[in-house]
């Protein structure tokens, strides 16, 4: 086995460290690179040929209107938005009154809670604005469900905030 690696070892030394080619390359590519490229006018016909088969399957295949075409629709996706709007805001309602056994808002630490949530409610709104506009953006539709769950989550934290309480049992 030694020797089998000796003689590898040598055969590696012996393999000269760079080659240089027969002739000179860089004239010919030179060539290639400053040709125009209408001197290939035999793939010049190709993308031409594709774009017409496919605008003449449109036109043979479904007859169009330049409404259709202008304006796509979304009504589907417009009906999903308002339900989910609509949804969220129910569930906000209903956590605002479960919340009858500690008014959380009058923590010492309901207020950087309150300034989150109506920050979160005014993104939520301008993200809804726009999706309205475009109800396709998935970003915008990941980004929104968000802001709506962040929300829900900062109540629930707001209705765990623990409440002063002075000597006489008043909350203050």
């Amino acid at each position: 086995m030694a020797n089998n690696s000796n003689q590898l070892a040598q055969l590696i030394d012996d393999v000269p460290k760079e080659m240089a080619p027969a002739e000179d390359l860089w004239p010919g590519i030179a060539r290639r690179l400053d040709a125009p490229a209408a001197s290939k006018p035999n793939q010049l016909w190709r993308p031409f040929a594709l774009a017409s088969l496919l605008l003449l399957a449109l036109v043979i295949g479904k007859p169009f209107s330049t409404q259709e075409i202008a304006v796509p629709n979304h009504d589907a996706l417009l009906a999903t938005l308002a339900a989910i709007n609509t949804q969220h805001q129910q569930q906000v309602t209903e956590l605002a009154q479960q919340a009858t056994h500690v008014d959380w808002q009058i923590s010492p630490y309901g207020q950087p809670v309150e300034n989150g949530i109506k920050q979160l409610k005014d993104a939520a709104k301008q993200i809804y604005q726009n999706l309205q506009l475009n109800p396709t953006d998935k970003q915008l539709w990941q980004l929104w469900l968000w802001t709506q769950q962040r929300e829900i989550e900062l109540i629930k934290q707001g209705q765990n905030l623990p409440v002063i309480q002075h000597k006489a049992g008043e909350i203050i």
